[in-house]
């Protein structure tokens, strides 16, 4: 039943009511070091762990979250964390995610002038995407993801450790 801000909580096997899977292409870390190369990235999404019948709160429920973004000729990351969607209309939303990162770019020794000194093995991973839901199983998410390098050295002579940030799209389907 649609509240009186005509929003109803998504019902039976939506996104958000169940286990999801993306998978999808990008361009890694455009205009900067390791930019320009092909990005695979893939996530599996948990449903939300309530659902409530206000479209606000909604929105603060996490949904958990387990994903890598693969750059074969660059630094790739598996992440893991949570997931809050605002859904904007029956069709369209915006996400935010946060989470714990581990990758295998350059953290120490001689950095490579076409690769990325990350600092660190381990970090923190936050995206920010668009999605518009196809209908109650596909969806199409436009998303920017960052892999943050910040904290990771305090070595003068390591420079200024930075991490990637990949733009890409998904494509999601639930089950």
């Amino acid at each position: 039943m649609p509240s009186a801000l005509g929003y109803a909580p998504p019902s039976g096997q939506t996104a958000e009511g169940a286990w999801e899977a993306r998978l999808g292409l990008g361009a890694a870390n455009p205009g900067g070091r390791e930019g320009g190369l092909l990005n695979f990235g893939g996530e599996l999404l948990t449903p939300r762990i309530a659902t409530l019948n206000d479209r606000i709160a909604n929105a603060f429920v996490p949904r958990f979250h387990i994903g890598s973004s693969l750059n074969l000729n660059g630094t790739a990351f598996a992440y893991a964390g949570a997931s809050w969607t605002f859904d904007l209309s029956d069709k369209v939303f915006v996400e935010a995610a946060l989470g714990a990162a581990v990758n295998n770019g350059k953290t120490r020794g001689v950095v490579p002038t076409d690769r990325l000194n990350l600092g660190c093995d381990m970090g923190a991973r936050g995206a920010a995407s668009l999605g518009y839901r196809i209908n109650d199983r596909w969806s199409l998410i436009a998303t920017l993801e960052h892999f943050s390098a910040a904290g990771c050295s305090s070595s003068v002579a390591a420079g200024s450790p930075r991490g990637p940030a990949n733009i890409g799209a998904r494509l999601g389907y639930s089950f």
